[in-house]
């Protein structure tokens, strides 16, 4: 059965120059506009419980589209058929009263939903924990910073039971800790069997969430399938279409975090933590700080392509332990965990600690080119080995990691790779003969171009 049903929809809006022109039009009765056609011919459907992704570049019609699936927008021709109760987050604000507080907001929402002001008040708690925006809930709307906006708006989404959500790009916006936190909200309402419509230029988040895909170009239907075909073709568009003349994006040395850090000492501790999300664990040690150090050993929080970097960890021992274990996760912003590391599985072996004593352990990393974006780091301290331990600390996505851009990357990250001309047969010979020793043509790393 599909929640969503697209019949060949279009949306047709008339451009004019200036604002006279459209009078001057009506009273001389001739045209002074251009025609312009946001969506044209468009056709798909949305099976329950899947989660459907929409890409293409700017001014392709996504947000027009899913405006119109929502019904705060109405076609020209064709029509949108939507199958259970929806919950959407179009542009930033939308559906938000300026001049009520955030709670206001909740439940003037809720109401047009059809949900009572028991429920919502039941509700609230969640929403306001999920939200973390404060005081500001009983602040008006119009004092919101933009993640704020998001924040409420998400919170207040997935807290009124949708059937149906539709999401237009709004993620994007938040904090990179709550985007994390949203992506995880979804992957949950996926297993829950609600239905997922994502507009986003983050092709990573459309690749790992989205069951099947629409490519709109121009306002048409360019491609409608599974995700991987679409994507694949999609982003072959988008290298071929890229300036092969552009500089690359080459960091100098000035660009640098200029950071100050303390001076050297015996004793170095890391006191503090960015952001805990879920810590867990038996708690006879505990992770009392996490830093990144850049290769000039100044604090930081992001790095260039090839950069090195250090992942300092501090954990203090509240009992003795025979075998200490210090370690990572390292996890995109979609929560997928590209690598992890820890002492015993590395060979190296802790000397037991006594209690009270504090340990820093630092992580020297020489990362792959990663595709550009956030990356979160989860640490650890346990007793015992990589095979068998006893988890004392478990601090989940407790610091980020900005990668900027020095090479081109598609995919998840550029590998290391050598290539050799082996055969080249002769010229105009439609036969291959036996080849004859070639010189061989070798390279470090794949061809950016």
């Amino acid at each position: 059965m599909n929640a969503i049903v697209v019949d060949n929809l279009s949306k047709y809006y008339r451009i004019y120059a200036k604002p006279a022109d459209r009078l001057k039009e009506a009273l001389l009765r001739r045209k002074r506009h251009q025609d312009f056609w946001a969506l044209k011919q468009v056709s798909f459907s949305v099976p329950k419980g899947s989660t459907f992704g929409i890409i293409g570049e700017n001014g392709s019609g996504k947000s027009t589209l899913l405006q119109i699936i929502a019904g705060t927008m109405q076609p020209t021709t064709g029509s949108g058929t939507i199958r259970g109760r929806v919950a959407a987050l179009l542009e930033l604000g939308s559906g938000f009263n300026p001049e009520f507080t955030g709670r206001e907001n909740a439940y003037l929402n809720s109401s047009i939903l059809g949900i009572g002001n028991d429920d919502i008040t039941r509700r609230m708690p969640e929403i306001e924990r999920f939200a973390e925006i404060g005081d500001f809930m009983d602040q008006p709307v119009k004092t919101y910073s933009s993640g704020m906006y998001v924040r409420l708006a998400f919170a207040l989404s997935i807290n009124v039971d949708p059937e149906i959500l539709l999401v237009d790009e709004s993620l994007a916006v938040g904090d990179i800790y709550f985007q994390q936190r949203c992506v995880r909200k979804i992957r949950q309402m996926k297993q829950e069997g609600k239905t997922i419509v994502l507009v986003s230029h983050d092709i990573a988040a459309i690749s790992n969430l989205c069951d099947a895909a629409l490519w709109l170009e121009h306002g048409g239907v360019k491609d409608w399938g599974e995700t991987e075909q679409v994507v694949s073709g999609y982003l072959t568009a988008m290298a071929q279409r890229r300036d092969p003349y552009a500089p690359e994006n080459v960091a100098s040395e000035s660009e640098s975090s200029t950071l100050k850090v303390q001076a050297d000492s015996e004793e170095v501790v890391v006191l503090s933590l960015n952001n805990v999300d879920r810590r867990w664990g038996d708690r006879q040690a505990e992770i009392l700080g996490v830093q990144l150090v850049d290769k000039r050993g100044q604090p930081c929080d992001s790095i260039y392509h090839d950069d090195p970097v250090t992942l300092r960890v501090s954990a203090k021992f509240h009992e003795p332990f025979v075998r200490p274990v210090v370690g990572f996760i390292l996890r995109n912003r979609l929560g997928e965990d590209i690598c992890g590391i820890n002492s015993s599985a590395h060979g190296v072996v802790l000397p037991p600690a006594t209690a009270s004593q504090i340990y820093t352990v630092d992580f020297a990393l020489s990362l792959p080119p990663l595709q550009p974006g956030y990356y979160y780091f989860t640490v650890a301290v346990a007793n015992g080995t990589h095979e068998e331990f006893t988890t004392a600390d478990f601090v989940e996505n407790v610091t980020c990691l900005a990668i900027k851009q020095r090479h081109r990357v598609y995919g998840y990250m550029k590998f290391d790779c050598t290539i050799n001309l082996k055969y080249m047969s002769p010229a105009q010979c439609s036969v291959p003969l036996q080849s004859a020793a070639l010189p061989t043509a070798e390279t470090d790393t794949m061809s950016d171009n």
